[in-house]
């Protein structure tokens, strides 16, 4: 009754203004109901970081990157929140935020033959079912998703893994093309990445590969040399970087890690990341990242003259909170924030590294390429190419750390990593052995672990569950959260997280019979193995 009741009021409405059709309701002709592809470029771009950064909030619990300032909070027991859509946002991303927006941008690219823009949206798209399948597991399935459906049903990790790929080989013959309205300077208009460049939409999408190829090391179709081959067609160096850009100035255009945007004031850096980089792993080696990236520690107050009485930032101490443990908050055990301040609240602090107001989000690094090929190679058997590559890592990864490092002459004081540092972290063969038959894929996995923090948080832990959390692949990691606080998570049933619940409001709510068909409906759903990690 209320239904025809609003018909027939629109009716009305409709005759008074002598409109031909009822939708007309809806058009203001002063702004326009269709946009341009190019308009949709950026938009997209944003929201590729806004997913993965919402939600690295709880899945840096998981990777043990950093943790919460207070005890007891369910993912750092390694558990989730029920009826929340914490942890929700890659899902939201990828079906609401980006989704239609994708198929719009293709449409229109089609229409105007802008072959390079097509390109360029089946490789974010690519993308975007690379992670959404990478965190989630089962996606919602291919051929029903964006169509006018109440509900969806879902299809299986392995057939996403070949979505992706088969998106990657479309996107890749379109960015070959140069025919058509293909125009670098047109689409650079929109494209905030790599300003129209279709050599840097090729390379990404290769990374994409290499990811959705290297993910699968532990089954027998695992082929390295397939891996290998999409990384050199990849980055080939630090300027192919795939990074959003904010510019800070307000609180709508800042990185989420910054200050300005108060969304980590609650979170520490862990133990774990600092014995990474402390020399507790690798045996008696500082890492100069270590100074640069980490936050120190202060008696005080984080303006201590302990500045002025010791200069060199590398003579901090640096402590990280073990996961569902209360940080200490007094002496020089004292933990500060990502930010490196104790700020309570709002911080006007510019903040260090990766967590500032207007830093660039990286996406996809050369570094991390360089690290998937090293571990190839390692799984080959070529250990004298895998130390080469090796070493290169590291060796781009100190300069990556230079390039977001700003300088600072009050406490924590900052200095970009000297020539001189670099080179004996470089030599030393606990890091970087000279034998290459010492080289350990331990190695390899915890140096890429520390190249990656602060916004590999999905890679990490894609690697993470392929090694099932072995502490021979990453030493001293710990499984069982603090047991005086609880221990592990009540309803992982005594196991650990290996994929995370599809965002509650959209699939709980409304589409719970599709999901109780994966099992979605088990308390320790998110304890089930991902098909890329299986034999």
């Amino acid at each position: 009754m209320k239904i025809k009741t609003l018909l027939v009021a629109a009716g009305f409405a409709c005759a008074a203004i002598s409109c031909e059709n009822i939708t007309d309701l809806n058009v203001n002709p002063s702004f326009p109901t269709e946009v341009s592809p190019i308009s949709l470029i950026a938009p997209i771009q944003q929201q590729m970081a806004r997913g993965i950064q919402f939600d690295s909030r709880y899945l840096g619990s998981y990777t043990q990157y950093h943790s919460n300032a207070t005890a007891g909070n369910a993912w750092d027991r390694l558990g989730y929140v029920q009826n929340s859509d914490a942890s929700g946002e890659i899902w939201r991303m990828t079906y609401f935020a980006m989704g239609l927006n994708i198929t719009r941008l293709q449409e229109g690219a089609i229409e105007s033959q802008r072959y390079d823009i097509l390109g360029a949206s089946k490789a974010m798209r690519a993308w975007s079912w690379q992670i959404t399948t990478d965190y989630h597991g089962d996606l919602l399935k291919f051929d029903q998703v964006f169509t006018q459906r109440l509900n969806y049903d879902y299809d299986n990790q392995e057939t996403a893994y070949a979505e992706v790929q088969k998106v990657c080989t479309d996107a890749l013959a379109d960015l070959a093309r140069t025919d058509g309205g293909v125009n670098a300077s047109y689409m650079a208009q929109g494209d905030k990445v790599y300003l129209g460049d279709r050599s840097k939409w090729i390379k990404f999408v290769n990374g994409i590969l290499a990811r959705n190829a290297n993910s699968i090391s532990n089954k027998s179709t695992y082929n390295p040399d397939k891996v290998i081959g999409f990384v050199d067609k990849a980055m080939a160096s630090s300027a192919d970087d795939f990074v959003i850009k904010f510019n800070g100035n307000i609180t709508d255009d800042a990185n989420f890690f910054g200050p300005l945007r108060n969304n980590w004031a609650g979170f520490r850096q862990t133990d774990f990341i600092v014995r990474a980089m402390n020399g507790s792993i690798f045996t008696g080696a500082i890492d100069p990242r270590m100074s640069r990236v980490l936050a120190p520690s202060v008696g005080a107050s984080e303006t201590a003259p302990a500045s002025a009485a010791n200069p060199d930032p590398t003579k901090y101490t640096y402590n990280g909170n073990p996961l569902n443990t209360a940080a200490a908050t007094a002496g020089t055990s004292r933990i500060p924030n990502l930010w490196g301040t104790y700020s309570a609240g709002l911080s006007t602090d510019v903040g260090r590294y990766l967590f500032r107001n207007n830093v660039d989000f990286p996406i996809m690094t050369y570094v991390e390429m360089q690290f998937i090929k090293a571990e190839a190679q390692f799984r080959k058997g070529d250990k004298a190419a895998a130390l080469i590559t090796y070493k290169n890592a590291i060796s781009n990864s100190i300069d990556f750390v230079n390039k977001y490092t700003v300088a600072r002459t009050t406490f924590p004081i900052t200095t970009a990593i000297s020539a001189a540092e670099k080179a004996a972290f470089l030599a030393n063969v606990d890091v970087v052995p000279t034998d290459n038959t010492k080289l350990t894929l331990s190695m390899i996995m915890m140096q890429k672990y520390v190249a990656l923090y602060g916004f590999g948080y999905l890679e990490t832990w894609t690697d993470m569950r392929k090694a099932r959390y072995g502490t021979d692949i990453y030493p001293t990691l710990n499984t069982v959260p603090n047991p005086a606080q609880g221990g592990l998570f009540l309803d992982n049933n005594g196991k650990l997280p290996y994929r995370v619940r599809p965002r509650y409001n959209s699939e709980y709510v409304w589409n719970f019979g599709a999901l109780q068909a994966i099992g979605g409906d088990k308390i320790d759903y998110h304890t089930v193995e991902m098909w890329f990690m299986q034999p």
